[in-house]
């Protein structure tokens, strides 16, 4: 039987991103898609004019659905909310810095072709932007699990799925993932932001303590409570997978620190490389205590 392209409601969660978020939103009502979508915008307490943008540019917009919480309570509870709000059988995350191709929707759909995938995503690890889902499914779960707040939360709702018997699919969907806008500008920015980076990863614990199979495989668990330190320098110096390779310091949210032009910047790369290793596993230690299950 031909596939039949299904109707998509596409929940996009927002704070703080204004400018992006606009480039985003014309770029989804461009889009080459041969059955019905729906935008869903859930502003989770911007204080940068994104609510005024919305009211003003996107109000006369038929396919574009938005409301404004507010108050920051986390992109669990935004999604959570942009979900509720959905009326088409397929729901699509999708970040307020990811300008999709024309063909992008189309090209995610297909993955449904096959009556067991529950979860499809062009962007890997698992989910994150640019992942759909079967809302019968969503709703039978509950949606994204608030207590991650942000952070692993995409990961934990496909394993959560596939717990359920549901495969999960990875097909190829282009997006441009324009990080440019929440770039650390600054020494004492880039300080806030590697912080913020290393508390989350709390949340990997969390989600060991919840999927120990799924996830001790995707986090390159070794002794049943370590995360492989390879593993742990590969993210932070971009040689992870799906990344260019090309050793740098920096975040897989493709902001960069430190690159790679002289052997001096490669010992440091190293250097620092090494040290995250061990901060980001005093972090784990203090998410073991929290959620009293030992990951480090």
């Amino acid at each position: 039987m031909a596939f039949s392209f299904p109707n998509a409601s596409i929940v996009i969660a927002t704070f703080n991103n204004a400018k992006v978020l606009r480039r985003t939103l014309n770029g989804m009502l461009k889009l080459d898609y041969p059955a019905r979508y729906e935008i869903i915008v859930i502003d989770d307490g911007s204080r940068d004019g994104t609510v005024e943008m919305m009211q003003t540019e996107f109000a006369k917009e038929k396919k574009i659905t938005f409301k404004a919480l507010g108050k920051n309570s986390g992109v669990c509870r935004a999604r959570n909310t942009g979900i509720a709000l959905a009326k088409y059988p397929i729901v699509v995350n999708m970040d307020h810095d990811c300008i999709p191709e024309k063909n992008w929707l189309r090209n995610l759909m297909k993955g449904f072709e096959n009556e067991e995938v529950g979860v499809v995503s062009s962007f890997g690890g698992y989910g994150g932007t640019s992942t759909a889902f079967r809302k019968e499914v969503l709703d039978k779960i509950g949606g994204y699990d608030e207590k991650y707040f942000y952070y692993r939360e995409d990961t934990d709702l496909t394993f959560g799925i596939m717990d359920l018997g549901y495969k999960y699919k990875k097909v190829k969907a282009d997006y441009l993932h324009d990080h440019k806008e929440v770039a650390p500008k600054g020494i004492l920015q880039s300080i806030k932001y590697v912080i913020k980076r290393l508390l989350y990863h709390e949340n990997d614990v969390l989600l060991f303590k919840k999927h120990p199979k799924l996830a001790g495989e995707f986090l390159q668990v070794k002794f049943g409570f370590m995360i492989n330190p390879v593993s742990d320098f590969k993210v932070v110096a971009n040689l992870w997978d799906g990344s260019s390779k090309e050793l740098k310091l920096g975040s897989p949210r493709g902001i960069t620190f430190i690159e790679n032009k002289t052997p001096l910047h490669t010992a440091l790369i190293i250097f620092a490389g090494l040290v995250y290793v061990v901060a980001v596993k005093l972090f784990r230690l203090w998410g073991s205590i929290k959620f009293r299950k030992l990951l480090i």
